[in-house]
């Protein structure tokens, strides 16, 4: 969470490829609030202000969980891994190669209009394909595209996905953006196999029920995000 004249937003700091989201955006909050991921699970959150407001209304706040000796040690060794490990700079590299990959899925599947996404918080926002021949055929400049947010298709994504082990998130409009969230300690062998089980979940659903939803891409058309014929089948 950040302050910055006297506006809260919720910004996750990490696994935005930044310490603090802020940095991308070049501004310069007054307060921040980092709970959760510091902890590791553990009862911890930190606050965090400038030396100008540190003093402004003194006073005490007293809870159950003030002054866990455990969290504290436990949001210590978080800090220094994520420094020791460089995992801001990793989180910037594995997104451009992710992102990178993930947006030649749009050539293929019409229903996907965008991939976007800071650091490893990746979203693939779906829509309906019905109207994209119509959008294609318009004059070049500045369009409205008619196509709608498809969450009956996000959600056949996400059970597929879960089929194969990979486990995602939904969100965005109507729930129509599909969510990867992977940890900052992530491999590049793992990312790759996120990588190749979304695309196999791709493929699936425009052969299944979602068809309409994905149109068809080209059977035998060689994609890098495409596995072999069996791993689907494998993967189950």
């Amino acid at each position: 969470m950040v302050v910055t004249e006297g506006t809260l937003r919720r910004q996750p700091a990490c696994e935005s490829a930044a310490r603090t989201c802020p940095e991308h955006s070049e501004v310069t909050p007054g307060v921040m609030i980092l709970p959760e991921a510091i902890g590791g699970s553990l009862p911890l959150a930190v606050v965090a202000c400038r030396d100008d407001l540190a003093g402004r209304q003194p006073g005490t706040h007293t809870g159950p969980f003030r002054g866990n000796q455990s969290a504290m040690a436990a949001g210590m060794a978080t800090l220094a891994h994520v420094r020791g490990h460089r995992l801001v700079e990793r989180a910037a590299t594995l997104r451009s190669r992710m992102l990178s990959q993930l947006r030649g899925i749009t050539e293929e599947f019409l229903s996907i209009r965008e991939v976007r996404g800071g650091g490893l918080m990746i979203g693939l926002e779906l829509v309906t394909s019905a109207a994209s021949d119509a959008a294609a055929s318009t004059s070049p400049g500045p369009t409205h595209d008619p196509r709608q947010a498809a969450p009956e298709l996000a959600a056949a994504v996400q059970r597929e996905c879960i089929c194969r082990g990979l486990i995602v998130g939904l969100g965005g409009r109507r729930m129509s953006v599909v969510r990867l969230l992977p940890p900052l300690t992530i491999s590049d062998e793992q990312a790759s196999a996120v990588l190749e089980r979304l695309s196999d979940t791709l493929t699936a659903a425009s052969r299944g029920s979602t068809r309409q939803y994905l149109g068809d891409p080209t059977p035998h058309a060689h994609h890098p995000f495409h596995s072999h014929p069996d791993h689907a089948e494998q993967a189950r």
